[in-house]
């Protein structure tokens, strides 16, 4: 949801996707490719998401370290508020223009 007040770019991306999917551990790998940006442009911003403790290790499987949402960090929990405020207010706006087109049913 945050996309919606921030744009498309690779950060964003990147942070609707851990909001989305904050109790699960993934690869960078996977990161990128389920929040539909090139390895290249998560490695630009990684660093940004650790210094911020948006994310952390939460696992190794051999030389692979997975990484999940800092659910505790404050930054993360008003991430959070904000993109449910946000869907929020586009929920109501759907809401507000499915009614202009509803049609009546006659009985």
């Amino acid at each position: 949801m945050l996309k919606i007040l921030f744009g498309e770019n690779a950060l964003t991306k990147i942070l609707d996707f851990f909001l989305e999917n904050r109790f699960w551990d993934y690869t960078k790998t996977d990161v990128a490719r389920e929040a539909r940006v090139s390895r290249v442009q998560l490695y630009r911003v990684w660093n940004v998401l650790e210094e911020l403790e948006i994310v952390k290790p939460s696992r190794k499987i051999g030389a692979t370290v997975l990484f999940k949402a800092n659910t505790d960090s404050p930054i993360f929990k008003k991430l959070s508020d904000l993109s449910l405020e946000i869907a929020s207010k586009a929920h109501e706006e759907t809401i507000k223009e499915e009614e202009k087109v509803a049609v009546p049913v006659e009985a």
